[in-house]
This record gives C-alpha cells, sequence and structure tokens, in this order.
C-alpha cells in the first residue's frame, strides 16, 4: 500500500511550537499538514493516513529519528513516503530515493521546499531559491535590524532567511510583524534577541508571502517588533559598555 498523495503531511517534534510553525508553512504551501508528538504516536498516524511527506524533528526523543526512519523503510506501506530530516546527523540508511537530503546550513523552510517540491501536483514554494528572493544581502553590508526595520516600514509579509555559517535562522513576518523565529534549539522569544545581537558573518534573504496566507500561523512571538528591535539595542549597548577593550578602541 503506497502513500496516500491526497493526505496531509506529518510533522514529528517533541516541541510542539516548532512542529506547529513547520505545519503552518506547509499549509502556507498549499497542502494540509498535521503533528505528532513522538516517534510512537507518529507511526500509529502513519499506519491510518498514510500521508506522503514525514518531517522528522532531529530532536526526537521516544525513538531516535534512525529508529523512525527504519521501521518506515522496512514497512512495504511507508517504503516510498518522501522523510525530511533536517540537520547534519543523518541515519546511516538515509539518502535514499524517497529520502530529502538537505545540505548542512539551510534553514527550515528550505528544506520544506525541497522536500514539497516532491508532491506530485503541488507549485512546490520558491524558499530554496535565491533568485525568487525578493531583497538579499551579506549582514556586513545590513544588518538584520536594519532588514527588520525596513521590513516593518513597508508592512511586509514573508520569510526571512538567515545563513550564520553552520547555523541557519528564519523568521516569519506578517505586515512588518516578527510572529515567529527559529535559530537551533532556542525557543523563538529567545532566537530573535540572540539573532539581533549576533555579530557573525553570513547572509539572508526575504521571499515575499501573502499576509491572508499567514492568517492560519500559530503567532509565537506577541511582543511587538518595535520594542524587541529596542530592547536588543539596549542589550548590545549593554554588552558593548562592558567590553573594555571595545570601549578603549572607541574612545581613541
Amino acid at each position: 500500500m503506497s502513500p496516500d498523495p491526497s493526505a496531509g503531511c506529518l510533522v514529528v517534534s517533541p516541541q510542539l511550537s516548532r512542529a506547529l510553525s513547520h505545519a503552518a508553512l506547509i499549509e502556507v504551501a498549499g497542502m494540509s499538514a498535521a503533528t505528532a508528538a513522538g516517534g510512537l504516536h507518529a507511526l500509529t498516524q502513519i499506519e491510518r493516513e498514510r500521508p506522503p511527506l514525514v518531517v522528522i524533528d532531529p530532536a526526537l526523543d521516544d525513538l531516535s529519528p534512525a529508529d523512525l526512519h527504519e521501521i518506515l523503510r522496512d514497512d512495504p506501506a511507508s517504503a516510498e513516503t518522501v522523510v525530511l530530516i533536517p540537520g547534519a546527523q543523518l541515519p546511516g540508511r538515509y539518502g535514499g530515493p524517497f529520502d530529502v537530503v538537505v545540505p548542512a546550513g539551510l534553514t527550515a523552510p528550505e528544506g520544506l521546499a525541497r522536500a514539497l517540491a516532491r508532491m506530485p501536483g503541488l507549485s512546490a514554494p520558491t524558499w530554496d531559491d535565491p533568485e525568487a528572493a525578493a531583497l538579499e544581502g551579506q549582514l556586513s553590508d545590513l544588518g538584520l535590524t536594519d532588514v527588520l526595520l525596513c521590513a516593518q516600514d513597508l508592512q511586509l509579509s514573508g520569510l526571512l532567511l538567515v545563513h550564520l555559517g553552520a547555523q541557519p535562522a528564519h523568521l516569519v513576518l506578517r505586515r512588518g510583524e516578527i510572529i515567529d523565529a527559529e535559530c537551533g534549539a532556542r525557543a523563538p522569544t529567545q532566537a530573535v534577541p540572540f539573532l539581533l545581537s549576533v555579530r557573525a558573518e553570513g547572509d539572508f534573504r526575504f521571499h515575499l508571502l501573502s499576509p491572508d496566507a499567514l492568517d492560519g500561523y500559530p503567532r509565537q512571538i506577541t511582543l511587538p517588533t518595535a520594542r524587541l528591535l529596542m530592547e536588543a539595542a539596549v542589550h548590545v549597548d549593554h554588552a558593548h559598555a562592558a567590553d573594555p577593550l571595545a570601549s578603549a578602541l572607541e574612545a581613541s
């Protein structure tokens, strides 16, 4: 029994906020999606629903991603299910024709775009295509704060993808307001101040989305963006003042 192409996708993650966010991105792309809190719960849903795509969080803990992947591949009913496991630590058997391989350093939306490109009949999102971005640049030329101020002034909606070496991140904006952020294992509310204070080399891309398409997106960040930017600026100023070398260089 093959996967049902008309069924919804499945996002498996012990982090509810992340599962809901990734499921919402899949729905923005035009497919329905459900979530499962763990591998055992996922197996029950996969047997019942036969989803065409299963996204497995590397942080899965009741079953390891490798164990869940192996079960899916050994079962004829799910052997052809498309599987996406983001991150650099991949199972030994991962990399077959129905596994989505995402190079290290790409963001979650880029990985989802590559997985959704495997779905028959779907006009896949172009979040992994730099040429499809409305705005792109180097963070050394235009800082993240300036990008967000621009998005706020223009009330832009979409995905802001940030590549900081091997540490990818992304923010979701609706009408210029940050409603979600992802950076490593940090909670959304911790990811924003971290990204606004980091001084690492990197680049960014902004992919526009309709604000209406984000109506159903679960808002993980409730503070106004103006306040987030102000608090980040104060934090950076305090950190700068506490650094004797930086203060001495500025004084000279």
